[in-house]
């Protein structure tokens, strides 16, 4: 099935800075100018996507924050929606606060390929003046018409080595139930690590998390914030949510882990809820890695959708939509 090209669109406020690729059933929207974002994930016409409206089409000039990690402050937390990459882990942010270079600078897009078969997309951040960091993210649309990956790359470009993991965020629209794998000797209980300083994360674990045999069900329905991570050797997230005509969307996030090293926050993968807005976060993420000057690390992300009719809500049920999906949209 042929890719079609980057189509300059209007896209949730987004006027003067959206691009459209892709064809039905699937359209994926970037946003460069903030953060080098997937902005939107259109299926079937539908967004699964979670895009703030109250930030749409407002992005940040962030040169003219001379001192970016205390002139980001008064600023707060920017959340613009979409999928971007962020470095691990939080508790090495300034001020709590994404590296606003990263997180909501304006990344340069070059199409590195374009043919009947293939697009690869590449979008690149300024050097994070934080960090000293730079970010590249690479959209690859094959023949596959109901899949991407993204390669995340994270390279050092300070004269000093750094030390930081890949954490690629997705908010998603809620409601969606999230399966997480566990592994049997992990150090959390039951195999999953509660986020205790994120909201009602311990309160409210026992009526939202749910085990499975080998897999964490993390039901994200109400405005409760929470959060909840895995550390399972095995790198995947499967989120499904209500699609249209009475059917559910499988959307299967599947990448590499490193064990035994070390991760920004001890998981592999996380889920998040929020309370405020009606969105969910789908978070991968790599090792810390200790990168040399001009050292780089990338970890490669492939998405798959599919339309099901059904929830799973047993470990068979789980593992034989994963397989199905595998099996029946190769990338």
């Amino acid at each position: 099935m042929k890719r079609s090209s980057l189509e300059f669109r209007r896209y949730a406020g987004w006027d003067n800075a959206a691009w459209m690729v892709g064809q039905s059933p699937l359209q994926l929207v970037l946003v460069p100018e903030v953060g080098g974002r997937i902005m939107g994930v259109r299926w079937q016409e539908q967004d699964l996507a979670w895009v703030n409206p109250e930030l749409a089409g407002q992005p940040l000039t962030t040169r003219e924050l001379e001192h970016p990690a205390t002139d980001k402050v008064p600023l707060g937390f920017s959340l613009w929606g979409g999928e971007k990459t962020w470095l691990a882990p939080q508790s090495g942010w300034n001020h709590q606060l994404p590296f606003v270079d990263l997180d909501s600078g304006a990344y340069e897009l070059t199409v590195l390929e374009e043919s009947p078969t293939e697009l690869t997309v590449q979008m690149t951040s300024p050097i994070c003046r934080e960090t000293g960091v730079r970010i590249t993210r690479t959209l690859n649309l094959g023949t596959n018409a109901q899949g991407w990956t993204v390669r995340h790359r994270i390279e050092n470009c300070h004269d000093q080595p750094v030390e930081w993991g890949i954490w690629g965020n997705s908010m998603v629209r809620r409601p969606a139930t999230v399966f997480l794998p566990t592994r049997t000797d992990s150090s959390f209980p039951q195999g999953v690590k509660t986020f205790e300083a994120e909201g009602d994360a311990v309160s409210a674990r026992s009526q939202v998390v749910q085990q499975l045999d080998g897999f964490a069900a993390i039901h994200c329905e109400a405005p409760l914030k929470f959060k909840y991570g895995v550390d399972s050797e095995v790198g995947l997230i499967l989120a499904v949510l209500p699609g249209q005509d009475d059917q559910y969307v499988a959307h299967l996030k599947q990448f590499p882990t490193f064990h035994p090293e070390p991760y920004g926050h001890d998981c592999v993968a996380e889920a998040f809820n929020a309370d405020a807005y009606d969105y969910l976060e789908l978070e991968i993420h790599g090792p810390v890695k200790q990168l040399a000057p001009h050292g780089s690390f990338e970890l490669l992300e492939e998405n798959r959708l599919l339309n099901v009719s059904a929830m799973p809500t047993t470990a068979p049920e789980i593992h034989q939509l994963i397989d199905r999906i595998n099996q029946e949209l190769a990338l």
